[in-house]
């Protein structure tokens, strides 16, 4: 699904990442984990083609990074990927419904019947189906990073990008996160690339990535 060989990045002629290479199957969830500072972060940054990269090859289902052009690259990020922050970024001023459904109303003249299916399904499944119409301001803090999971994967991304999802979470809501992760890839097939600094949440990941000073280390 996904193949990195050799990737490395610069920044003001610091090495960020240094010759970064592995491969990620369909429907893992995959953890990248390492201390602050390793690069976590700049090389999601990089797979979700927010970055660019200096040198060595990226391929998602054989499509290779390098030879996007920047209409190709943004139409990609915006149908084969989904992005979760740390900060869950919920629009304040719209129920959580409107919220999960914004990238919808982007990108399409009217939602269909299959989406709203699609709604009613992922948000069961994420246990806020109850929530839709309160505004994020009336949840709590881990009822609002399920919200903003179900607007990442509202237009069905084949892989989830989770940037310290927990990070802003209690140790409960951080597991329950986790354990949802899980629940997606097992139950709807989708594949998850998360990064964290809290090994505990890495557990039952299917392949474990360790970055240290900008390197895979054993």
């Amino acid at each position: 699904m996904l193949e990195l060989t050799n990737v490395c990045k610069s920044i003001q002629n610091q090495k960020i990442l240094k010759d970064i290479s592995f491969k990620m199957e369909p429907q893992q969830l995959v953890s990248i984990l390492g201390p602050s500072g390793s690069g976590k972060s700049t090389l999601l940054h990089i797979i979700g083609t927010l970055l660019p990269f200096d040198s060595g090859d990226i391929k998602f289902e054989n499509i290779a990074y390098e030879q996007m052009r920047e209409k190709e690259m943004i139409h990609f990020r915006n149908s084969h990927l989904g992005f979760v922050y740390q900060f869950h970024n919920l629009l304040g001023e719209f129920t959580c419904q409107e919220n999960i459904l914004m990238p919808l109303f982007i990108r399409e003249k009217k939602i269909s019947e299959e989406q709203l299916d699609y709604l009613s399904f992922i948000t069961q499944k994420l246990k806020i189906d109850t929530h839709l119409s309160k505004f994020p301001s009336q949840l709590s803090g881990g009822e609002q990073q399920r919200v903003a999971v179900a607007r990442a994967i509202i237009h069905q991304p084949k892989l989830l990008l989770a940037d310290e999802p927990t990070g802003n979470l209690d140790n409960d809501n951080a597991h329950k996160l986790y354990d949802l992760f899980l629940d997606l890839k097992e139950n709807i097939k989708q594949s998850i690339l998360m990064v964290t600094h809290n090994e505990s949440l890495t557990s039952q990941s299917d392949q474990i990535i360790y970055l240290n000073s900008g390197q895979i280390v054993e």
